[in-house]
């Protein structure tokens, strides 16, 4: 997430709150940055690949990381309030926040930059103009969740709830 981002969120955080404008933007920045600290403590393994697939594929990585990890985080606390997946029981729920975690954490472990660039770049999910939201929750959702950790129903409600949320 780069300067810009970091502002442009910040700014956003700082409007639905109430009070002094710069107290609200100094709460929003400070929140914001925390967030940016807490991803880069999550140490992402240096990518393989030619010198120019490693720099496309760390832009890519960079945007779809961030975008995703919002998005995961949305899902599982709906999950977790019952919102999605109401008609089954908690422990059916508890397994479906599992699996959608640890195939996102799977996708964090890809040091290959080939990959990156295969499920996100190609389709322009992620590109210089930002991130397309629904190429991105498709790609992580089919190319990945059901591909890659065979978990199909998952793909199917993370796309269908996360493809339209704004």
């Amino acid at each position: 997430m780069n300067k810009k981002e970091i502002m442009k969120k910040a700014v956003a955080l700082a409007k639905t709150m109430v009070g002094d404008w710069v107290a609200c933007m100094a709460l929003a920045l400070k929140t914001v940055w925390a967030e940016v600290k807490k991803m880069r403590e999550k140490a992402l393994p240096t990518l393989k690949g030619t010198p120019k697939q490693v720099a496309w594929a760390s832009d890519i990585r960079d945007k779809a990381v961030a975008a995703l990890s919002e998005m995961v985080k949305v899902y599982v606390a709906k999950v977790e309030s019952g919102e999605y997946w109401s008609e089954k029981d908690d422990a059916y729920r508890s397994t479906k926040k599992a699996h959608l975690l640890e195939a996102f954490d799977a996708l964090l472990n890809v040091d290959e930059a080939k990959v990156w660039i295969e499920l996100f770049g190609v389709n322009y999910a992620v590109s210089r103009k930002g991130v397309d939201r629904w190429a991105l929750v498709n790609s992580f959702a089919y190319d990945w969740v059901k591909a890659n950790c065979k978990r199909g129903r998952l793909a199917d409600s993370f796309s269908k709830r996360m493809g339209t949320i704004e």
